[in-house]
């Protein structure tokens, strides 16, 4: 490899000679060279780590490393320097000696900071919602390196592990599985000669706990990404062996830590790590007499309570925070720092562009940024490179090439500029114009990585393989460490027949990275393939001894071996892959070909179809019939699953056919597949045919705002006729890797449908592990249920029914589930279990930053904080009018909202994201909130067992103290005004420590819905009136009333709409609203209007409805003569009236209606009238107060209703007066 080296090399010394006549110096160059100064000046301060790290950002884009290996050594071997930052250094120039190839000296430089490289590893255990972190899973109460541990999946015990990292790390995702929600342990044991100080220094992938002598030495609860030294503790050892025992926690992303240990400064002695073969007993001696010290931003930090307006101190820490991560990932808190330090000194663009890097997730905040930055120094080439990075990836690369050709002329040694500028022309569709940028920039600066990287690639993708074979070597030999081109170089190798060098490319890729396991396999498959079986059999033998539990290796190797002709080795690896990772369809396909079995999970359950056609025969009167609704479902300790389906419908009408003429298929293509078993359709002469159709068709709703990476595969029988039979067998497989929400499995199947079913069979085949609870007490007898043990560890659960009956739908009745008979299955046993687990998803969701902080200040100026419930209001009010309803129910975000910091940026989001948002500003102005699961009421209620995320479909917020619930997507409702779907619906509310109360949401009062009208009315000789009135509208239709007049230039033709069925061809003469952006406030109207025809014009006078026209509330509420099902008007409300009908002159009231008081279980009627003031005075009271009408009760709450449309049907009538004639005169 070296002779290789230097063969580039000596290509490359004619194109530095070329482009260092020809090109002027690029400007990273001199911001290198600035950063060196700034952290040489600072050498006795932690700062200076921050210019050092600000220096090393730009490794890949200088053309030599000279300039920074030359700073890190100075720095490093310096004794002025302050002892972090020679660390620091340290680290730095291990890599860069890395980078320049020279490993055996990375190595002497990183080994005197004593990076502990030999364990004992234990795992994974579960960590879901992080609560593994609090789990003792048995080796802190009692080690024993023999013992073997129950986990989630398997058992699991002690193996050893020696492989040392080039820096230190290790990767626990690369040895233990699974490698996500997880808890590892690691054990060593540190030697020492006497009893001695040592200092101990921790970085993890989150929370861990450090024992060391069976003492708790140091512990954190933070979830963050892993660095040297983001913890550090001084200990005492004894004299002999000594247990260090670490616990690691993670959630996502990498999944491991350093330890280095080190003298304590002033101790004699110095310890070093071993493992003995067998676990030693303790050694006695001192306490452990732990000493927490502080971090390296802790340092930095306690510099700025000192100094709390330097702006470049502020920046330096935000800058240390980033590269150190000593907080949780969720808190963002490098970026707010940054934020703040820009925000103090608005005329430093150096500050002004470190905050912008902290929001490469939000392209407005980074733009406004940049833009402080280019105001504060118009010349500065780093702010108009990212400036133009921003405009290409938000799709303007003629924005961008406008900055790009501005920086060119000031800098045209800028290798990034013009590689953008060769971006932009691509995006531009200009493909031999960004070529030939590529190219131009490589000759002009061959010795830049980036440089080289991007013509590599350039000739990748013009298929020129040996341009890019060469070029990649170039990239090789100015950064040895580049992992990336090594892979790619090795591929183009392989692609190109050069197996020696590409198998040589890989193993020096393992040296880099030895704990990569998938580069181990790739080059084990590589020799495997190529007449070197052996060869690569040890390689898969190394990476199963490092990773025992990945069913991925298995597999390939026993694909490597099915190709070599080992059939029988390559079934046993197939086995053993499917033994660890059950769920992989087309694995457990190619072994049952394998071995010439053909009979799949669920498909000896089926039902024989010839027996139900004739038992169909006989069924009259009915458009479809299901023969057979046949699900098995079989679900993995992970939660994954598959399903087999059989459906069997015989159609009898067309109607019948129209309703069964396509069949969907709901699934998510990037977790799941279909497989279409049998499609047939049966005629009635015995004739079978097995066309179809068959698409695929997306299921979002962009009229309602929800998007979803489900699908559905759409089946179509176009010759579907009357009198045929269709049969449907199709699998559903869960394909991810990880089931989405842990190892939970939950369904809610309808039993009923609008069709008969002569045949209904649901089975769940669970592991033993994992039982499977239902609704046992709300099924009764309605289906039988049955548990059988059809193969060891494993439960089959079935539940059978025969002649199903339909349901026929009635309007207005309870949600399905209330009126269908429905299996509800879970796996988990409580409301606890499902409220820990959905806190644990969501907690990390809800940290706020420092953005939303200042939000609710302003939310909240002018508003008494003291009092709480107009605080509630500000905020409730605030959300559902600055944030829209967009739901991006993608993956897991169908269950988890996204994090509050985006919703507030975004200013859009679903239920959960809104009541997130809610909860997370409420939380910052010291209002309690809680989180709420809710099952709307249309979907009907279900029983309390199981506890069940599947019974779900919306989330709210809740406010204990005042008892009040909040719905965020609640457009135009005011925070009182909870809407009807959401009233009277099951809900779970779920407490900060993940316990849960299932209950159900309280129905609103017939008084808190009012809508009160006032109306006076003239009456006019040809039946005209004019109407002077007002309206007063309180509660769940003042949000419709909101969100019909929020147009000002529609509002009178809206309102005339609105009474032209009463009053045909009315006119609106003056219409004046309440503010209706005031959602707190009840909606209020006034108006005038012209009736051309209110009265019925008589010989004798007029006669009219006193309350303007008759109702129509039996039509509305009870059309049906009778009911099956109970009748649900969702809400309670109240109505009143109150018409003050002047009587004309010349006019006297000839009859009145009959005040009618009319008190019922189901609401009343009051309705009085009198004359009084030269008027009639009509007054009406109508409320409903029992929203939900029991079948039986349905008869004489209708008949009710008809009284009081009979009342309202009265008439009032107005006689003329005779005028009196003129007396005679008295004689």
């Amino acid at each position: 490899m070296t002779m290789v080296r230097c063969a580039v090399l000596c290509v490359l010394f004619p194109l530095l000679a070329s482009a260092a006549a020809g090109g002027s110096a690029d400007p990273v160059i001199a911001e290198a060279q600035a950063d060196a100064r700034q952290a040489r000046a600072l050498a006795g301060s932690p700062r200076a780590i921050a210019w050092l790290v600000r220096m090393h950002a730009l490794r890949d884009e200088l053309p030599d490393l000279y300039l920074l290996a030359q700073t890190y050594a100075d720095l490093a071997f310096r004794r002025s320097t302050h002892p972090d930052v020679r660390h620091a250094a340290r680290m730095l120039l291990a890599e860069v000696e890395r980078a320049r190839g020279r490993l055996v000296k990375a190595h002497d430089v990183l080994e005197p900071l004593g990076f502990v490289q030999s364990f004992y590893v234990l795992g994974a255990f579960d960590n879901e919602g992080k609560s593994g972190c609090d789990t003792d899973f048995g080796p802190e109460a009692r080690l024993d390196l023999s013992a073997v541990y129950p986990t989630r999946e398997r058992e699991t015990g002690w193996r050893r592990l020696e492989l040392g990292s080039p820096d230190g790390y290790v990767d626990l995702a690369s040895v233990l599985r699974p490698n996500h929600e997880a808890v590892g342990y690691a054990l060593t044991f540190l030697e020492a000669p006497a009893d001695t100080r040592v200092d101990l220094s921790l970085g993890t992938s989150g929370a861990f706990k450090l024992w060391v002598n069976d003492e708790l030495a140091l512990s954190e609860t933070r979830y963050n990404q892993p660095r040297p030294d983001q913890a550090r503790v001084q200990v005492t050892l004894r004299k002999g062996l000594n247990r260090v025992l670490l616990k690691v926690c993670q959630s996502t992303g990498p999944f491991g830590f350093y330890l280095r240990q080190q003298r304590a400064e002033g101790a004699k002695e110095s310890a070093h790590p071993v493992l003995p073969p067998n676990l030693p007993p303790l050694e006695k001696g001192p306490k452990v007499n732990a000493q927490r010290l502080p971090d390296v931003p802790e340092l930095l930090a306690r510099e700025l309570t000192k100094h709390p307006d330097d702006a470049q101190l502020r920046g330096d820490y935000a800058t240390l925070l980033g590269w150190y991560r000593t907080f949780d990932e969720t808190t963002r808190q490098d970026s707010a720092e940054a934020d703040r330090a820009a925000e103090a000194s608005f005329a430093d663009a150096g500050l002004q562009l470190l905050a912008a890097d902290g929001h490469d997730d939000d392209p407005n905040l980074q733009r406004r940024y940049l833009t402080r930055a280019l105001a504060a120094d118009p010349k500065s080439v780093l702010a108009r490179i990212d400036l133009a990075r921003l405009d290409l990836d938000r799709s303007h690369p003629e924005r961008a090439l406008e900055q790009l050709d501005g920086v060119l002329a000031d800098s045209p040694g800028s290798v990034e500029a013009r590689l953008l500028r060769a971006e932009a022309y691509a995006l531009l569709d200009q493909l031999p114009r960004s070529v030939k940028e590529v190219e131009d920039t490589f000759l002009k600066a061959p010795e830049v990585p980036i440089a080289a990287k991007e013509a590599a690639r350039s000739s990748r993708r013009l298929n020129r393989p040996k341009d890019a074979i060469e070029r990649y070597r170039v990239v090789l030999a100015l950064r040895h460490d580049d992992q990336d081109a090594r892979h790619a170089l090795a591929s183009l190798l392989a692609d190109t027949g050069r197996i020696r060098e590409a198998a040589d490319e890989l193993r020096t890729a393992l040296k880099l990275a030895p704990f990569d396991n998938n580069t181990r396999v790739r080059l084990a498959e590589l020799l495997a393939a190529n007449g070197r079986l052996d060869e690569g059999l040890e390689l898969f033998a190394q990476a199963r001894a490092l990773c025992p539990d990945e069913p991925e290796l298995y597999e390939r190797e026993g694909r490597a071996l099915l190709q070599a002709g080992r059939r029988d080795r390559a079934i046993a690896a197939f086995t053993r892959a499917l033994e660890l990772r059950p769920q992989n369809p087309p694995l457990r396909e190619a072994l049952r070909a394998l071995q010439g079995a053909d009979a799949s999970y669920g498909a000896k359950y089926v039902f024989d179809l010839g027996p139900l056609m004739k038992e169909a025969e006989a069924i009259q009167g009915e458009d479809a019939v299901y023969l057979v609704d046949y699900s098995y479902t079989r679900v993995q300790a992970s939660g994954l699953s598959s399903s087999f389906h059989q459906v069997a419908v015989k159609v009898y009408t067309q109607r019948g056919v129209d309703a069964f003429r396509t069949f969907p298929i709901t699934y998510s293509p990037d977790r799941q597949e279909v497989q279409v078993l049998r499609v047939r359709v049966t005629r009635p002469d015995g004739s079978v045919s097995e066309s179809f159709g068959d698409s695929d068709r997306a299921l979002n709703e962009p009229w309602t705002g929800m998007y979803y990476d489900a699908r559905a595969r759409e089946l179509s029988f176009p010759s579907l006729s009357p009198g045929d039979v269709l049969e449907l067998q199709y699998r559903i497989e869960d394909t991810a890797r990880d089931n989405l929400l842990s190892d939970y499995y939950g369904y809610v199947d309808y039993v009923q449908t609008t069709a008969p079913k002569l045949r209904y069979q649901f089975m769940v085949d669970m592991p033993q592990t994992r039982p499977l609870f239902w609704n046992k007490t709300q099924l009764g007898t309605a289906l039988t249920a049955e548990q059988t043990s059809p193969e060891k560890g494993r439960t089959l659960y079935a539940w059978r029914a025969q002649n199903v009956p339909k349901i026929v739908p009635e309007p207005s009745m309870p949600g399905w589930s209330e009126v269908a008979t429905t299996l509800h299955v879970s796996t988990y046993k409580a409301w606890n279990d499902v409220g820990r687990y959905w806190w644990g998803l969501v907690r990390d969701q809800l940290t706020p930053n420092e953005e939303l902080r200042r939000t609710v200040d302003q939310v909240l100026s002018g508003v008494d904080r003291k009092d709480e419930l107009a605080v509630v209001r500000a905020i409730y009010d605030f959300v559902v009018t600055h944030t829209r309803y967009v739901a991006l129910e993608f993956g897991i975000h169908g269950y988890k909202p996204y994090r509050v910091d985006r919703i507030l940026a975004r200013r859009f989001g679903d239920c959960k994201d809104k009541a997130s948002l809610i909860h997370a500003m409420l939380e910052v102005a010291g209002v309690d909130s809680r989180l709420v699961l809710l099952r709307m009421r249309n979907l009907g209620m279900v029983d309390p067992e199981p506890a069940s995320l599947a019974a779900f479909n919306h989330a709210i917020a809740y406010i204990p103290k005042f008892d009040l619930y909040l719905d965020g997507t609640a457009a135009f409702h005011g925070s009182s005004e909870l809407p009807t779907a959401d009233r009277h619906a099951n809900a779970l509310i779920v407490e900060p420590d993940g316990t849960a109360r299932f209950l159900t949401t309280p129905e609103a009062n017939a008084k808190d819905n009012l809508t009160r009208l006032t109306m006076e009315v003239t009456l006019k000789p040809g039946g005209e009136a004019t109407l002077q009135g007002d309206s007063t509208i309180r509660g769940v239709d003042a949000p419709e009333y909101r969100r019909t007049y929020q147009t000002v230039t529609g509002r009178k033709s809206a309102f005339e709409r609105g009474w032209a069925q009463a009053f045909p061809g009315v006119q609106v003469k003056k219409l004046e609203l309440s503010d209706l952006s005031k959602l707190e406030q009840p909606v209020q109207l006034t108006f005038e209007m012209e009736v051309p025809r209110y009265s019925e014009v008589l010989d004798e006078g007029l006669r009219f409805y006193p309350f303007g026209s008759p109702r129509a509330f039996a039509q509305t509420w009870a059309p049906l003569v009778k009911r099956q099902y109970d009748l649900d008007l969702e809400m309670p409300w109240t109505q009143s009236w109150t018409f003050r009908t002047a009587i004309p002159e010349g006019s006297e009231v000839g009859e009145l209606p009959a005040n009618v008081d009319d008190e019922t279980p189901f609401g009343y009627l009051r309705m009085h009238h009198r004359i009084e003031g030269g008027a009639v005075i009509s007054e009406a009271e109508l409320a409903i107060t029992t929203p939900r009408i029991r079948a039986k009760d349905y008869p004489t709450f209708r008949a009710f209703l008809t009284r009081v449309d009979q009342a309202f049907a009265r008439k009032v009538v107005m006689r003329k007066v005779e005028p009196a004639g003129p007396k005679s005169a008295s004689r």
